[in-house]
């Protein structure tokens, strides 16, 4: 084989290495000072509401419904942003991971975010208006079936 020939031959086997060696490095995340991907995430808006004297969550973003059962996946982020419509002040709590928003004021928001690796069915309240409970939470796991 004349020695060009080979040259050529062993210029390619070592940019194809050094190709797969970048793409490996780049891969690991060493490269870009950001996420590739964007966490997953669920975006919903709850009200607080007073309906016949009744204090009630009402769905306006991402879900409907007076009081309505909120669902997500488990390891996604769920951001949940509570607005008091009412004229009376509520605080939103959610019962087992013991999450709550500020004290809302009339015309007032907080965004809460709820996260679960596992299963689980959490409750939630207005603790102002007498530890009132308003519905639930399901965070489920989602895979693949055949």
């Amino acid at each position: 084989m004349n020695p060009e020939k080979k040259f050529v031959i062993i210029a390619l086997i070592a940019g194809f290495v050094a190709l797969g060696g970048i793409v490996l490095f780049a891969g690991q995340g060493y490269v870009r000072h950001v996420q590739l991907f964007y966490p997953e995430e669920i975006k919903q808006t709850l009200e607080f509401r007073n309906i016949n004297g009744t204090t009630v969550v009402v769905g306006t973003l991402g879900n409907s419904g007076i009081n309505p059962e909120l669902i997500s996946r488990t390891e996604f982020s769920y951001v949940l942003t509570v607005v008091n419509a009412d004229t009376k002040p509520h605080l939103f709590y959610i019962g087992t991971l013991d999450l709550k928003t500020k004290p809302l004021m009339p015309g007032e928001s907080d965004t809460i975010t709820v996260k679960s690796n596992k299963e689980v069915t959490l409750q939630y309240y207005d603790i102002i208006d007498g530890n009132q409970l308003l519905g639930t939470i399901l965070i489920k796991k989602v895979t693949l079936t055949e």
